[in-house]
């Protein structure tokens, strides 16, 4: 094997080695943590690994504006594919939702989803500034990108924008009153 391609696929193991287990325990705490910004927009309840939205299996969705609905091994999977805390910015996008829900918000397509990924991009600044956290900014938008599909959820280059947008401004009320469109 050449030298580069030894220290490619030392730090691919590297990368996959340091993803955060998902966990009850994790989920749990990242809700407390997405709380403290957003309570009191909303407080959803998180079911964990029990299709609580009716979903054909356990993802991540927000059916209204007291439920949200996941599953250890989707979220497991975000961080693994795109690093440290990508699940974080999963459970803050469907806690967007739920704030959506509960102020009656239902923007065309894919604004909804946008707008979403915007408040998850404020809860990363949030995160960083009042939490600790390093900056997960570039997980956070490999899974956004992931789950573009043109037509609900935006582009991969819309749903970047958004989240970095959110992130840049740092506050959820600019992601809910100003969204650029």
């Amino acid at each position: 094997m050449t030298k580069h391609l030894v220290l490619a696929i030392a730090l691919g193991v590297a990368s996959l080695s340091q993803a955060a287990t998902v966990s009850r325990s994790y989920i749990t705490k990242t809700g407390s943590e997405i709380s403290q910004e957003k309570g009191r927009y909303a407080n959803p309840t998180i079911y964990i690994d029990q299709r609580a939205c009716g979903e054909p299996s356990p993802n991540a969705m927000a059916c209204g504006p007291s439920i949200i609905s996941v599953g250890t091994q989707f979220l497991q999977s975000q961080e693994t594919q795109h690093g440290n805390y990508a699940a974080k910015m999963v459970l803050a996008h469907e806690w967007g939702h739920s704030i959506q829900f509960a102020n009656g918000i239902n923007l065309r397509a894919p604004y909804q989803e946008l707008q979403a990924d915007c408040n998850g991009g404020s809860f990363i600044r949030y995160a960083v500034n009042n939490l600790g956290y390093s900056s997960f900014l570039e997980a956070a938008v490999s899974s956004a990108r992931a789950a573009a599909d043109y037509s609900t959820h935006g582009t991969p280059a819309q749903r970047d924008a958004f989240t970095r947008w959110g992130y840049a401004q740092g506050d959820l009320l600019k992601c809910f009153n100003n969204l650029p469109r």
